[in-house]
């Protein structure tokens, strides 16, 4: 007759487990039960418990206890390369901070010290979920793509031995769904540009050098990045020959005599730029600074611009929900559009376009480009 084992005594009053008639410390957890060690170990099996409690009372599969690549490993790895792109031009400094804010994301839901290969389909629905209460749709995309690209890097990259699935639900809102919720945006907001009146209104309340700005978003859809970049070298004869910041793609654009007035008005009163900053740059801020910069600590963005520009709409009572600077970028495409040459808009606000055609084309004469920025004129002052 086998001699009948006899349960030890629990090593303190407050321990959390209780010895189970297996030989093994358990705990019973939303009605499952769960073993973490032997008998003979109760400070490793508490040990045990203590790590994975946290997962097996929100219902998750705890990680598992292995060497691996860490969620914190695969994300400074995926920085690390980012960064060296910026380093050697091939990414702008605006498009690492978007990687950086969502790698943060991702440390704080799959948690930093979590093996790669231990993420499950569960966790990314999880995740999506979660993006859906608190971001809008489009930022949920941002959100989702970068989070898809981090975890192949981590396959394409040899970290993880086997891809990462993702399930059937971790994916981008649909065309349909972002069209749905920019129509409600509309009928909510207005849409996001503003009319020839209120610009109107805007210029003639501007200052120097925003005044300036704001000419330059309108007359050719220079955006905040570009117009921290502009050089005095940038405009001849009337013209801007700049390539667009974001995607590096050569525009030229016919400036209006408005424009240049404004843009002689505020080099007048140009501040001195700091010495680590370019001489060159045609806006500087009062303290010598860009005013579109990375913060100090490499990982913020500081628009200035943006600023400058929220504050005047509040004070002209023209503030709206998500009409912002970037809001003349997209009023000079619908009105531009009107001209009906597309391919001289395109080649204004800088698009990239991987058709047949625009491979092909070498240039587009100054005559159409003018006519699309007439038109914009036209209608502003009109």
């Amino acid at each position: 007759m086998a001699k009948t084992r006899t349960k030890p005594g629990k090593p303190r009053r407050n321990f959390p487990l209780f010895p189970h008639q297996n030989g093994q410390w358990a705990k019973k957890i939303k009605g499952k039960q769960y073993y973490f060690g032997p008998w003979s170990d109760p400070e490793g099996s508490e040990a045990k418990y203590l790590a994975q409690r946290e997962y097996l009372q929100a219902g998750r599969t705890p990680p598992q206890v292995s060497d691996g690549c860490r969620i914190v490993d695969l994300v400074n790895r995926f920085l690390t390369v980012k960064q060296a792109m910026v380093d050697s031009q091939e990414l702008s400094p605006r498009s690492f901070l978007d990687y950086f804010r969502c790698c943060e994301n991702i440390i704080s839901h799959f948690e930093r010290e979590r093996l790669v290969s231990d993420i499950r389909v569960e966790d990314f629905e999880r995740y999506r979920i979660k993006l859906g209460k608190v971001r809008g749709l489009s930022a949920i995309g941002v959100q989702v793509t970068v989070c898809r690209m981090v975890f192949r890097f981590a396959f394409e990259n040899e970290l993880i031995d086997r891809p990462v699935r993702f399930g059937q639900h971790f994916k981008r809102p649909s065309k349909k769904a972002l069209r749905l919720d920019r129509a409600r945006k509309q009928q909510q907001h207005g849409l996001k540009m503003f009319e020839a009146a209120e610009l109107r209104t805007i210029l003639d309340a501007a200052s120097d050098p925003l005044r300036a700005m704001v000419y330059l978003g309108v007359n050719g859809g220079l955006g905040a990045s570009d117009l921290a970049e502009l050089t005095d070298s940038s405009i001849t004869h009337g013209w801007l020959d700049f390539p667009r910041v974001k995607t590096g793609i050569p525009r030229r654009i016919p400036l209006w005599p408005e424009t240049i007035e404004a843009i002689k008005s505020a080099s007048l009163s140009r501040p001195k730029a700091r010495d680590d900053v370019r001489s060159d740059l045609l806006f500087i801020t009062k303290y010598g600074r860009p005013w579109v910069r990375t913060g100090p600590s490499g990982t913020s963005n500081i628009d200035k611009i943006a600023d400058a520009f929220a504050k005047l709409l509040k004070a002209l009572g023209l503030k709206r929900q998500g009409v912002g600077f970037y809001a003349l970028r997209h009023t000079f495409e619908t009105i531009a559009g009107g001209s009906g040459d597309q391919v001289a808009v395109d080649a204004i606000m800088g698009h990239v376009n991987d058709d047949m055609a625009s491979l092909y084309r070498e240039r587009i004469d100054d005559s159409r480009l003018t006519a699309v920025s007439d038109r914009v004129r036209d209608w502003l002052f009109g």
